[in-house]
This record gives structure tokens, sequence and C-alpha cells, in this order.
């Protein structure tokens, strides 16, 4: 059997009095680490096993479960693979699994750059940290190098590391079981206002606080309608937040993921910006909900992360 070279790991940081930002350009671009610097908190979920030191070399069209690490990815041009307009789109997109080209360095900011291979695509992303702030933006430019209208998808895959009590924060919204067969703590189809949901037995129930690991609860819901473009985690023994902010132009939907435990023992929620609704993006298509990139366009979509400290 031939050995597989895998290259060194390629780690960068992005640093400020406030915070700590580790990236990934080997890891498919990633924000790997979110440290607040004046309380030690780090942000963002691994699993146990995780080894940072270590790179990987994957195809695209990898399978996503079978390689996650945490961290915060990227989902581009699509969510669930397949067939889609003549072209064999990957599992959760290619960004995630792919080495990113290091384009520009400076001592706050960091700018990385990706060619797609399902769809004729450049991606360019600026990581630009604030002088004196515990906050970053995250600035993107889809390039379409082609003369056909490319439908897709976009999002943001933020694992975040959690704990009993802690809290999701979302604007008033309309929630819905992503799919039902996968929820355990929303019980019955359609859609509330965050944070209400309802149950299997028909009882009330508040999305906001998150339960133990041994809940062994897990759930996925989409958001809609947003009354103001932001989503986070409020962690409260350290009575801090992370908060992502957009324009609801750029992020009409927040995807939440959340495994308490339920979905193969990890304990983590994962917080989605997205472009669209629901994840098959032919369907999205048919609903009018999909991204679309024109002819020779240039996109750009930006969000800025911040941690906010009580």
């Amino acid at each position: 059997m031939a050995l597989e070279t895998v290259e060194q790991a390629q780690v960068l940081t992005l640093e400020n009095t406030e915070i700590r930002l580790t990236i990934r350009p080997d890891l498919g671009g990633r924000i790997d680490q979110l440290e607040d610097l004046r309380n030690g908190h780090f942000w963002l979920w691994h699993p146990a096993d995780y080894v940072p030191e270590t790179t990987r070399s994957l195809a695209v069209g990898a399978s996503f479960d079978d390689h996650w690490t945490g961290g915060w990815d990227e989902v581009f041009p699509n969510d669930a693979a397949g067939e889609f307009q003549g072209r064999n789109l990957a599992d959760h997109g290619e960004l995630w699994s792919q080495p990113w080209q290091v384009l520009e360095t400076s001592p706050l900011s960091l700018t990385l750059g990706y060619q797609c291979q399902t769809v004729p695509v450049a991606v360019k992303k600026t990581i630009q940290l604030s002088t004196d702030r515990p906050e970053a933006s995250l600035l993107y430019e889809f390039h379409n190098q082609s003369e056909q209208q490319i439908p897709f998808l976009f999002k943001h895959h933020a694992a975040i590391a959690i704990e009993a009590g802690d809290e999701i924060l979302l604007p008033d919204c309309w929630v819905e079981p992503a799919f039902l067969e996968f929820s355990k703590i929303i019980g019955q189809p359609g859609k509330t206002r965050f944070p209400e949901a309802i149950g299997a037995s028909g009882e009330a129930v508040d999305l906001r606080v998150m339960p133990p690991p041994s809940s062994q609860l897990q759930e996925f819901y989409y958001t809609s309608e947003l009354a103001q473009g932001f989503c986070g985690i409020r962690h409260q023994r350290s009575q801090s937040a992370l908060l992502m902010t957009f324009d609801t132009t750029d992020f009409p939907y927040v995807w939440m993921f959340q495994s308490y435990g339920g979905w193969q023992g990890h304990y983590v929620v994962v917080v989605e910006p997205c472009t669209n609704l629901p994840s098959d993006l032919e369907e999205a298509c048919r609903n009018g909900t999909a991204a679309l990139l024109q002819p020779q366009e240039h996109q750009h979509r930006r969000l800025t992360l911040q941690l906010q400290r009580s």
C-alpha cells in the first residue's frame, strides 16, 4: 500500500490585546480557534481526539461527518451532496476539505484564496482584526468565472464549545425543524417564534438554554425573517458572548445544529448564518430561496464576529 504524503500543518495567528484567532489554510482556511485573551476562554469546539499539530489530505467529495474536526468552517457552493445542473457537488461543498492559498498577510489581517473545482468560481476570504477591540470582520468575494448563472449556498459552520446553561442568542424570528426525524426537542412540524417551540406531546419548550450532555438530546432548526442580523452564544460561566453580526441581505437565514450528547456523543452547537433555506439546493432554487451568482459577477458578503463581556 502506498504511503500518503501529507504536508506540514499550516498555522497562522492574528492577535490584538483582546483576542487571538488561529487560522489553518491547510484545513479549509478555517478559523481553528478563537481565544478571549481577557478571560482565557476558548470559543471553538474540537473533538477530544483532535491533534492541531497535524494536517490532512482529503479529496473533494470526502464525507464531512467522517472528517469533521470542529473549528469554524465555511460551506460552499452547496450543502447536501449530489448531482445539480450537470455538476457533481460534494458533501458540504468543497471549501472545508481543501487547502487554501495565502495571498496577503499583515499583523492584523489575512487574505486567503481558493479555486473551486466543482463550479467555475474563485473565492477569496479576508479576515481583518480590529486594532483594539475583541472584533474581526470576515469579508468574502465570489467570482463567477463563467458566462452562466450559478445558484449556490454559502454558510458559516462555526462549532461552538458549550457548557450546560449556556444560551443561544437570536433576534425575533421564525423557527422550524430542518428534519423533524432528527429533532429531539422540537416535536411538531411548522413554524414558531423563537425562543418558543412545541414538543412532541404538545408542550411548550424554550430553545434558548442548553441542557447537559447527559440529556442525550439533539436538534437542528432553520430560522427565517430575522428582525436583526445577528446570532451567537452566551457563555454563562465567563459572562461573555460570541456574537456574529451581518446584513440580512447577505445572510437571510441562520441554521442551528445542536448536539447535547445525542449525535455521535458530541456536545456542541454549530451556528450557521446562511444564504439559503433549505439545505437542498434544488429545492431552494424552486422556492426562490437560493443565492445566485450572475455571469462574471464579483459578489461580496460580510460577517463580523465580536466578543461581548458583561
